[in-house]
């Protein structure tokens, strides 16, 4: 045994040590930060030096290459050809057309292998296959989203759910057939038809001496099925938490699927229960939480550093003034070097926060869809504004569409007008016009409204003209929604009552004070996607779910509220486990938070967690 390899085996602790060193099919419990990934990376590094062939599957293409390259870290260069590193899907493909591999990666293990497959498979591309569902559902006559339709189409495909109706069925069916007669697969059809294959003797199993299972926790039910495929022809190591097993929308076995594997292979099973991320104060109070569920395995959790963090939690009266809350912390968080995730059990949930950094320019980065940047709400909001201060006179016409004026009666205006739509005109000028009656209504009433609001945005009354800008868009919509995003997105343009950290706020004068604001606003959008990328230590907002597997030295989780986090449509247990994965991305300090009158989220009671002292602890004392 090298050097390097004899000194990371020395630095696992017994427990890490004995999953790899054990030669037998062995199922590993890893608890949150207990440093799964290095043992997995040892445990690979130590059977290819015994000239051991290994393949290791993961979940994500990121979570594999980082393997891939600790492996390689500590066995050489010289052992890719023995050792093979991917997701579920890229190891199937490869399995099944193995002459597709074009790298050195795992050559000996494909090779030993053989398939009968000619044709290859071709993949549907995401936007055919939501009108392929799109025409399903219509088929079958369901009232059903794509999202819901998938899902049910899932769960039949995979033999994990029967239909619930006649209908169901034949969206299922409905389904295939429009796939067949286009001659693709999505995702999932590739573990189906991989496992289909094996089953006939199509394909063989991988010729690896052990498999190694990332995440166990997360594996359905064709997964599942796929492991113990290669049973007979590898040794199995499974690594993952029933604790942390939180997607089961997606029909993740977890608790049961870690108890089968262990009953079915007689593994051995050992727990990883030492944490290294969190401090004592964040771990006991997740701990207390977690074994409260009933499905578990048994495991006890200890802190590696002990004492010396913090976990508190706070009711605000609204949802802004948490969001102000949880701003201001997060601006001390990075002004003290500190990395800061934001996280809430819905994307929508992080609206308001997202809002106040953009209103304080506070560095964030957004990792999941729905960015308020990205709403239309922000673009008909920020086109107001810009037709106002005349930065653009084109986006005149986005705010005039949102406020009923028709296509017919635009494309009259910009005949007789140009783009400068809302510039003062005559009266008589208004007359040579062809509007419909609802048109002239709706273009006079906010061509009036903006000589107003031009002047008294000139005598620096900004609050005044943000809100009239709100009561008019809002009273074109009558979506709930839609509203509460208008609000959110007007409170991205009040003025600041606050330093940024990061630099002054934009000039006192209204209209210059809103011109930069509003031309920051309209580059943040517009850049590149590589250029929205923030350099740094942004704050990092995203859901519970996005979290898993990313940790940071402070955690806020917003919206702890009953009927929230919990949610009301999923069980208990699953949303109670979540809100244990949120807890346990925090290194150090842990904050919870409530707003409105709603009851109180049960798991902030079952936590044990007190409430944030009255003294308040966001800038200073133990928060400092």
């Amino acid at each position: 045994m090298d050097s390097k390899l004899a000194a990371q085996l020395d630095g696992l602790n017994p427990q890490q040590k004995a999953v790899a060193l054990h030669d037998g099919h062995c199922l590993a419990i890893a608890a949150p930060g207990s440093g799964k990934t290095k043992t997995l990376a040892v445990k690979a590094a130590l059977l290819l030096s015994r000239g051991k062939s290994v393949t290791a599957v993961t979940f994500t293409r990121d979570a594999a290459l980082e393997l891939r390259e600790r492996i390689l870290a500590i066995a050489g260069q010289q052992a890719v050809s023995m050792l093979l590193v991917g997701t579920f899907h890229s190891i199937d493909l490869l399995m099944a057309f193995p002459g597709k591999q074009k790298t050195a990666m795992g050559a000996d293990i494909l090779r030993k292998g053989h398939s009968r497959l000619s044709r290859p498979w071709e993949i549907v591309r995401e936007g055919s296959r939501r009108g392929f569902v799109a025409r399903a559902i219509e088929h079958a006559e369901l009232e059903l989203t794509i999202e819901e339709a998938t899902a049910v189409i899932e769960g039949i495909k995979s033999g994990h759910s029967k239909p619930e109706t006649q209908r169901h069925a034949e969206l299922a069916a409905t389904y295939q057939d429009i796939m067949g007669r286009h001659g693709v697969i999505d995702f999932q059809d590739i573990l189906l038809k991989t496992n289909e294959a094996l089953d006939q003797g199509v394909i063989s199993p991988l010729q690896c001496d052990h498999l190694l299972i990332d995440e166990f926790q997360g594996t359905d039910l064709a997964q599942f099925k796929w492991a113990m495929h290669h049973r007979k022809a590898s040794v199995l190591t499974a690594v993952g938490d029933d604790d942390q097993s939180i997607y089961g929308f997606r029909r993740a076995l977890g608790y049961k699927g870690m108890t089968d594997f262990a009953q079915q292979l007689r593994a051995e099973t050992v727990v990883l229960g030492i944490n290294y991320r969190s401090h004592a104060e964040v771990l006991a109070p997740a701990a207390k939480l977690i074994a409260l569920n009933k499905e578990r395995m048994d495991k006890a959790l200890t802190s590696f550093k002990g004492a010396g963090g913090l976990a508190t939690w706070e009711r605000y009266g609204e949802r802004l003034r948490e969001a102000e809350a949880g701003c201001e912390r997060a601006r001390h968080a990075l002004r003290a070097g500190r990395s800061f995730g934001v996280l809430a059990r819905t994307n929508k949930r992080l609206d308001d926060l997202e809002a106040e950094c953009i209103k304080h320019q506070v560095t964030y980065t957004r990792s999941e869809g729905g960015s308020v940047l990205k709403s239309s709400e922000m673009a008909v909001f920020l086109a107001a504004m810009s037709a106002l201060l005349g930065l653009d006179a084109r986006d005149a016409d986005v705010l005039l569409s949102w406020c009923g004026v028709s296509e017919d009666d635009l494309k009259a205006l910009h005949a007789h007008y140009g783009a400068n739509l809302l510039k003062p005109k005559t009266k008589a000028g208004r007359k040579q016009v062809d509007l419909s009656p609802n048109g002239k209504r709706a273009f006079a009433h906010i061509e009036r409204r903006f000589v107003e609001w031009s002047q008294v945005l000139e005598s620096g009354g900004v609050d005044y003209v943000l809100d009239k800008i709100l009561r008019l868009l809002t009273e074109h919509t009558d979506d709930k929604r839609s509203k509460a995003t208008l609000e959110i997105v007007c409170n991205v343009f009040a003025r600041s009552t606050h330093k940024s950290g990061q630099g002054t706020q934009e000039g006192k004068d209204g209209p210059g004070e809103m011109r930069a604001r509003v031309q920051r606003i309209k580059e943040m959008i517009a850049a590149p996607s590589e250029d929205k990328k923030p350099g740094g230590n942004p704050v990092v907002l995203l859901t519970a779910h996005g979290s898993k597997g990313l940790e940071f030295d402070e955690v806020w989780i917003l919206g702890a509220e009953d009927g929230v986090f919990p949610d009301e449509s999923s069980s208990i247990q699953e949303e109670r486990r979540l809100f244990y994965v949120a807890m346990t991305r925090a290194r150090k300090m842990l904050f919870i938070s409530a707003a409105g009158k709603a009851p109180l989220s049960p798991f902030l009671v079952e936590t044990g967690i007190t409430r944030m002292p009255e003294s308040g602890i966001l800038n200073e004392g133990q928060g400092a």
